[in-house]
């Protein structure tokens, strides 16, 4: 039987961008809750007494990594030691071989995988040979190639564990590196594959496991809920795996139907009641409110200065360990139900909505934008981005129509 942890895409210095405008504190924590969740599991890595720990790519957030984050790692790994934890390493695209960084002596329990190649790191207990860890690093930050041919098949009755930081064929959201078949994972024939890369928990197969563990804290609304690693258990042909969620803040999508109410006032009382479904022992959570529904209040939630001091009123004040802030708030209401289908019949409207599909007449839209210096940086639209400009767009015209009626 064999025991270990497995996270990926730690991300540790992200810059967290687009929300440098957050309370000075509370931007402070969320810069820090990298490392707290990493710490997070290191403790229950030697709390479940594992034989190793697995780390799938991505350690750092780039391949110039700071001073802090590696002697962060290098303490990490120093209490692993004491608690005789080995620790498997591959890097991603995030943090290729080819990085800048000050060299560090690592402790002797750390293994990283190198580049090129994919390489075989067995794990010895008590003199024995137990485990065959395979994987690689990425030399650069765009490997393209599939390497899973590469990987060696399992022909022994050691346990075989598969480490690939890459992109699985069908599933989209993430830039294609390293890109492999499930069916090929499958052909090798090992008792676990641990996957880095995508940051949603995810398994693509359940015998044997083929899983994304996810990043481990939550980057922006896009990555919500709880984010962490998996403790697995591998005792002959059977495995049991349990997720651990050790993020310090997690992002929400809550959502408001506001169909049935009838002021202002409502809306308030229906948005204060949703921050306190979220509310959470010692975590923080941040909050994308999303307002919903066909409602006779559409015309007044289409004022700006309602929605801004809306917001106002959400806010806490008060940032201590378990809190709720409300980032945004959505406002996705529609007309009433006869008011939007005497817009939508309108002719002008069938023909603006026509455009508004067309990918082509969206990306001529923001061409100028992916030659700006500053705004290029930001425009790494991946296809659920598009859609929601789609949507976005939908919506504006609706309101727009509306007022002028």
């Amino acid at each position: 039987m064999i025991k270990f942890l497995h996270c990926a895409d730690l991300h540790l210095d992200s810059p967290f961008k687009g929300l440098s405008s957050l309370p000075e504190g509370l931007f402070q924590r969320l810069s820090e809750s990298t490392f707290l969740s990493f710490k997070r599991l290191i403790d229950l890595a030697m709390t479940e007494k594992v034989d190793f720990v697995v780390i799938a790519g991505d350690l750092y957030d780039s391949g110039n990594r700071s001073l802090k984050a590696q002697s962060f790692l290098k303490n990490c790994f120093v209490k692993l030691e004491s608690y005789n934890i080995n620790v498997y390493i591959s890097h991603g695209n995030h943090d290729p071989l080819d990085g800048q960084w000050v060299n560090l002596d690592w402790p002797s329990n750390v293994h990283f995988f190198e580049g090129n190649s994919i390489q075989t790191l067995q794990f010895e207990r008590e003199g024995r040979k137990v485990a065959c860890l395979h994987g690689f690093s990425y030399e650069t930050a765009a490997v393209t190639d599939n390497r899973t041919l590469h990987y060696p098949e399992k022909k022994d009755d050691l346990y075989h564990i598969g480490i690939l930081h890459g992109q699985a064929d069908g599933y989209s959201g993430h830039s294609r590196y390293a890109p492999f078949l499930v069916s090929e994972l499958l052909k090798k024939g090992y008792d676990y594959w641990a996957l880095g890369h995508i940051h949603k928990k995810m398994d693509l197969s359940t015998e044997p496991p083929i899983r994304y563990s996810g990043n481990i804290q939550g980057r922006h609304s896009g990555e919500t809920g709880g984010k962490g690693g998996y403790i697995v258990t591998l005792n002959g042909t059977e495995v049991e795996s349990v997720f651990h969620a050790t993020s310090d803040i997690e992002w929400h999508e809550g959502n408001v139907d506001l169909t049935e109410a009838e002021s202002l006032q409502q809306v308030i009382t229906l948005c204060e009641r949703e921050l306190g479904i979220y509310q959470q022992p010692q975590k923080g959570v941040f909050l994308v409110l999303k307002l919903s529904g066909q409602t006779n209040l559409f015309e007044e939630l289409l004022d700006g200065v309602f929605l801004e001091e809306l917001h106002e009123i959400l806010l806490e004040d008060d940032h201590a360990e378990s809190f709720v802030h409300v980032v945004s708030i959505k406002n996705e209401t529609k007309p009433s139900i006869q008011d939007e289908m005497s817009i939508k019949q309108s002719g002008f409207f069938k023909d603006l909505r026509v455009v508004l599909k067309d990918d082509l007449e969206l990306e001529q839209a923001i061409a100028e934008l992916t030659t700006h210096k500053t705004a290029r940086k930001y425009l790494e639209l991946e296809n659920q981005d598009w859609e929601e400009i789609q949507k976005q767009a939908e919506r504006l015209l609706l309101s727009e129509l509306h007022k002028s009626r």
